[in-house]
């Protein structure tokens, strides 16, 4: 056990500091699931979304589906995910997430955006593949869009519309049923379709 927290530890001093103060913002209270989710103003997301902001364009290299490029995804809304393994909320919320990529089918594109240094780009995704997620995932490059896309805590999912504007960015876990309310009200401030399965 004491070379296992050394090697921990070792591994959160090579985290850039802005990204340990991240760590200790993003898991500080919030090993509760279900009192995170329970109450949840996402759950009563509006019909459409107003933007807040043009996204960033990113790459994101992921193991079996090649490199994400926002600007290759034009015309198609788009949900990014940071999350990293050891992290309890973000695991708490990975099921609910696949629920919702599953459902969803073609009408958003799901992107998992992991925190390297505390986990390797290696146990992030034989994680994932532990817990069944098949949806594409990969490790953000020096916290590029950490910085970019302003994380201040994990899990943080950010929706996109087929504009790729940020309709909207929500720190913490989210549950199945806001997880469906704000796809639908993403695709929907593009002019897609209702992804409900309703």
């Amino acid at each position: 056990m004491a070379l296992r927290d050394a090697g921990f530890l070792r591994r959160l001093l090579s985290i850039p500091f802005a990204a340990v103060a991240i760590v200790a913002v993003a898991c500080g209270g919030s090993s509760d699931a279900a009192a995170t989710a329970e109450g949840d103003p996402a759950a009563s997301a509006p019909a459409t979304l107003a933007s807040v902001g043009e996204a960033s364009d990113f790459e994101v290299s992921t193991p079996h589906d090649g490199v994400f490029d926002l600007n290759r995804l034009e015309g198609q809304p788009v949900l990014l995910n940071f999350w990293f393994p050891s992290c309890p909320p973000c695991r708490a919320e990975l099921p609910d997430l696949q629920a919702a990529y599953e459902a969803s089918g073609d009408e958003i594109q799901f992107l998992g955006v992991s925190l390297l240094g505390l986990d390797s780009a290696e146990e992030a995704q034989e994680f994932l593949e532990e817990l069944g997620v098949t949806y594409p995932s990969g490790p953000d490059a020096e916290s590029q869009m950490v910085r970019s896309f302003k994380i201040v805590g994990f899990p943080t999912t950010i929706f996109i519309d087929s504009d790729h504007n940020v309709v909207k960015k929500h720190a913490g876990i989210l549950s199945a049923k806001s997880l469906e309310s704000l796809i639908n009200a993403t695709v929907a401030s593009g002019g897609g379709l209702d992804v409900s399965g309703s």
